[in-house]
């Protein structure tokens, strides 16, 4: 109990507004497709205390759905904690081997860090009540589900290049730094891949599509190119003019600057037309959770259509279907797709395959990069 309120120290905490007659919650209608003895976790929930959360979002992605959570849980208090993806996995580990409590919920967007996690027989293999209403591909290991399905994009600066520089995929990147490489000179940026597992499974996922191909664009790119560790810097350096270009930049850092009209007309941006890596940002309950049923009812809430939604709200890109383009800040999966096409559409999921050799792709990374920043 100690434990779990320093923790809480550090995490942001939302508190419960209480419904009902005298402070007495009513039992809550579900779906008629849940499990008839889902009042069970109902009901044992409120004997837990409270609901810690680890991911790798901000308070302002977190707020619909808290709000929407509540409303059908008001007895829960949830509290998260804004951390990088690899954290996520890193502070969990370290609390699980001291024997202290640690987070009831994981939400993260790694490959590596999300197979070790399945591989180490971490997760509850909990079966959620929503699982036959989402696609097969968000369920990629028992227990382990997507939370949103998020693009990463291209934005440049407008007032540096002139229109017809504006790139709209990599190829086509890589065709205009040819032609035009006094333009380009020490101008772009993106993840850098050997320090981050974030931005090493973008890359990944391009060569699983496209070979050696994209070794030979990223040998024109890298040394031109200027790294980050995350899209913050990427975008902050981009709308003051210090870079023009930036590839694989995270999409739902970057939509929430255009309600800024100063940044919407500096900043301009494309889908990557020969392949929109999309992250799966996955969650899942840990086996050593010290409140499981109310992280199961966050999970099903999470993966329901209100819930969806209540995430796109967030800023975050829903992927069950059903969830409209009105009802979301920016994206869907489905609008995405439409936009671009299945085909170009570049799924981050858990192949192994993404994280094979990684010291090898790392070698390989930094080399093509040589001269960069």
């Amino acid at each position: 109990m100690e434990a779990r309120l320093k923790q809480r120290l550090w995490a942001t905490i939302v508190t419960p507004i209480l419904f009902g007659w005298g402070g007495v919650v009513s039992a809550q209608e579900v779906p008629s497709y849940y499990p008839e003895d889902y009042d069970q976790i109902l009901e044992a929930s409120k004997k837990e205390d409270g609901l810690l959360i680890y991911s790798n979002m901000a308070q302002y992605n977190w707020q619909p759905v808290i709000e929407g959570f509540n409303e059908l849980y008001p007895w829960i208090e949830v509290s998260t904690l804004d951390l990088d993806s690899d954290e996520v996995f890193n502070r969990y580990y370290a609390e699980s081997s001291s024997g202290a409590e640690t987070t009831d919920l994981m939400i993260s967007a790694t490959v590596e860090g999300w197979l070790n996690f399945a591989d180490g027989d971490h997760a509850m293999d909990y079966t959620s009540a929503e699982a036959d209403q989402l696609p097969d591909w968000s369920k990629p290991r028992p227990g382990i589900y997507t939370v949103s399905t998020d693009p990463m994009i291209l934005v440049y600066n407008k007032l540096l290049l002139e229109e017809e520089l504006w790139p709209t995929g990599i190829a086509d990147l890589v065709e205009k730094v040819e032609a035009n490489p006094d333009s380009f000179q020490n101008t772009l940026t993106t993840y850098n891949a050997a320090q981050s597992s974030f931005g090493q499974a973008i890359n990944a996922v391009f060569i699983r599509e496209h070979g050696d191909k994209t070794w030979d664009w990223l040998s024109t790119l890298g040394p031109l190119s200027r790294p980050e560790a995350s899209s913050g810097p990427m975008l902050s350096k981009l709308q003051a003019g210090e870079y023009n270009v930036g590839y694989f930049i995270s999409g739902i850092v970057f939509f929430p600057k255009l309600a800024d009209p100063a940044s919407a007309e500096i900043m301009g941006w494309s889908f990557i037309d020969d392949g929109t890596p999309l992250f799966q940002r996955l969650m899942a309950v840990p086996k050593n959770s010290g409140s499981p049923n109310s992280a199961k009812l966050m999970l099903d809430f999470i993966l329901s259509h209100d819930g969806q939604a209540a995430f796109g709200k967030g800023g975050l890109t829903p992927y069950r279907e059903g969830v409209g383009k009105d009802e979301v800040a920016y994206y869907t999966y489905e609008a995405i797709r439409d936009e671009i096409g299945e085909d170009n559409i570049l799924l981050i999921d858990l192949d192994p395959a993404l994280v094979e050799d990684l010291d090898a792709f790392r070698e390989k990374w930094l080399a093509t990069f040589q001269g960069s920043n």
